[in-house]
């Protein structure tokens, strides 16, 4: 029997309100809401427990949680379909049901979709729990939900408290970490402890010890994310918002990521879904055109919307199992053929003074002429050594 190896931010979730770092007002407030089935929006920044809390608290209480992410319930029909069918909806087994509308920033608020007066027009009748997450409920569009929910904040968790944690994995896990490595690792993290985690399993993956010059290394290393750890993201995540920055501590420019999402979006998403991604990525082909055409640099926001969000949305539901990532062949064409180019332009650098002219000129205009008299006759040297003679005849 094989022994699945959970992820630390799995492996150490925690199970009830008592293992929650930092948020005693907060997870008050919460419990109190839930019981008296006053619908409750949990707001604070990424990693500060919001949705981790509802679960635990869920736990607690012995209650049954419906998790539905408000990306897929952007406008006024989907949420009274889903939203308002779940409410409706009694618990068979447990005691009670709280039904969390995560990430209620991606719901549309204008009238065309009218997405906050539906749900407001719910949970202001609900006989259910209702909880809901958000990053920023202070954008005027929220101004009716608000006035309905009671608002719960979750602080920034401090470095001391990312740090008690951290020590505690490092006890199960039996790593060798002193208190000014998790300190530094706590200070990278910004609050973060979703982020601290990870960067604690992946310097002490397969290591016993956590030196502190190994925690420099996470400006360089961890925060440079591989690029198929990025397409997962993208590909997997059922939360657009989270997809946003998926490239942004990648070593690569737009241009290649659009190959790369080209190659691999056909191993992801078929039918209806393929067809949605390939009409994203062509409207971030559209901008990168007019980026060329018009050196409108702005668009670029554009084009990693598209790269990110466009092609998580495309998608129904996340395709089950592992897919493995290829590269491009494309990219590597590209690479050989500016290889190429720049060896062309070195050595007619070489060539007499006298030949004025950019570069682009003197590889249109200059260097077939060069070729052809170097073939016709040897003796033609033009001033270049012997091998750089021999490449640009051959």
């Amino acid at each position: 029997m094989t022994t699945v190896n959970l992820p630390f931010i799995d492996k150490y979730k925690p199970k009830t309100l008592q293992q929650i770092q930092g948020q005693s007002l907060a997870l008050q407030e919460l419990r109190t809401a839930v019981v008296s089935k006053k619908p409750a929006l949990l707001y604070g920044p990424v990693g500060s427990g919001k949705t981790a809390s509802v679960y635990a608290l869920a736990n607690d209480l012995g209650y049954e949680i419906i998790e539905i992410n408000a990306s897929d319930v952007r406008n006024k029909d989907a949420i009274n379909s889903i939203i308002g069918s779940s409410l409706q909806q009694m618990s068979l087994f447990a005691k009670g049901k709280i039904i969390l509308v995560d990430e209620v920033d991606g719901i549309a608020g204008n009238s065309d979709r009218g997405g906050v007066p539906a749900l407001v027009e719910l949970i202001s009748a609900a006989k259910q729990a209702v909880v809901m997450t958000a990053n920023d409920p202070w954008d005027s569009k929220f101004t009716p939900l608000r006035k309905v929910s009671r608002l719960i904040e979750f602080v920034s968790l401090s470095p001391q408290v990312i740090v008690s944690f951290l020590q505690q994995i490092c006890q199960q896990e039996k790593i060798q970490a002193s208190e000014d490595v998790l300190k530094k690792i706590a200070r990278k993290a910004n609050g973060d402890l979703r982020s601290a985690i990870l960067d604690l399993e992946s310097l002490g993956r397969g290591t016993l010890t956590i030196a502190a010059d190994d925690v420099a290394l996470l400006d360089d290393r961890l925060r440079e994310q591989s690029m198929t750890d990025a397409l997962r993201l993208v590909f997997k995540s059922t939360k657009p918002q989270e997809t946003l920055q998926a490239f942004e501590r990648v070593d690569a420019d737009l241009s290649e990521v659009q190959l790369w999402v080209e190659e691999n979006l056909p191993r992801e998403y078929t039918g209806q879904d393929l067809y949605q991604g390939f009409t994203s990525l062509s409207k971030a082909d559209v901008f990168n055109g007019r980026i060329l055409r018009w050196q409108h640099w702005r668009f670029l926001v554009y084009i990693n919307t598209l790269l990110t969000a466009g092609i998580s949305l495309a998608k129904q539901e996340k395709t089950p199992g592992f897919v493995e990532y290829k590269r491009n062949s494309r990219i590597l064409r590209y690479w050989m053929a500016k290889q190429k180019r720049l060896k062309l332009q070195g050595i007619l650098q070489q060539l007499p003074g006298t030949m004025h002219g950019s570069s682009r000129q003197l590889m249109k205009e200059v260097l077939p002429y060069v070729r052809f008299m170097a073939r016709k006759n040897k003796q033609f040297s033009f001033g270049l050594e012997k091998e750089d003679l021999l490449y640009l005849v051959k």
